[in-house]
Formats: structure tokens, C-alpha cells, sequence
């Protein structure tokens, strides 16, 4: 099911908004649904990759800078 919402946007953004989708030949609404999907999965993504860090943390790993890495194996 599609839910309507409304954003309220100042008249230089909407302008700006509105040649930006004429030129891709895409709706405002799209644009807009793609920008906060987009959104949701970078945060998402983040918050996973921290969860995950924490974990790797937590159990004792560690991690080293590339140099330390070039140092201990070499360049290839």
C-alpha cells in the first residue's frame, strides 16, 4: 500500500528540485522516495558496520593501519 505524505519546501529548493527532475524525466515524488531509500539504507549499512566493529572489538580482534599491514607482510 502507497501512504501519501507532504513536505513543505522553500521556492528556491522546489525550483531547483523541479528542473533537477524534469531533466532525469522523473517525478518529484520519485526523486524523493529514491532519496529517502537511499538514505535509509546508508544509515542502516552504518549502523550495521558499527554493530559488527563493536562485536569484532568485543571478542578480542583487532585491527591494524595499512602501514602496520605493509610492515608485517610487505608489499605485493
Amino acid at each position: 500500500m502507497v501512504s501519501p505524505i507532504s513536505i513543505r519546501l522553500d521556492e528556491q529548493v522546489n525550483e531547483i528540485l523541479s528542473e533537477y527532475v524534469n531533466s532525469k524525466n522523473i517525478s518529484k515524488a520519485e526523486f524523493i522516495r529514491r532519496a529517502i531509500v537511499e538514505k535509509l539504507e546508508d544509515d542502516i549499512d552504518v549502523e550495521l558496520a558499527d554493530k559488527a566493529y563493536k562485536e569484532w572489538n568485543d571478542n578480542g580482534r583487532k585491527t591494524i593501519s595499512f602501514d602496520e599491514m605493509l610492515e608485517k607482510y610487505g608489499e605485493v
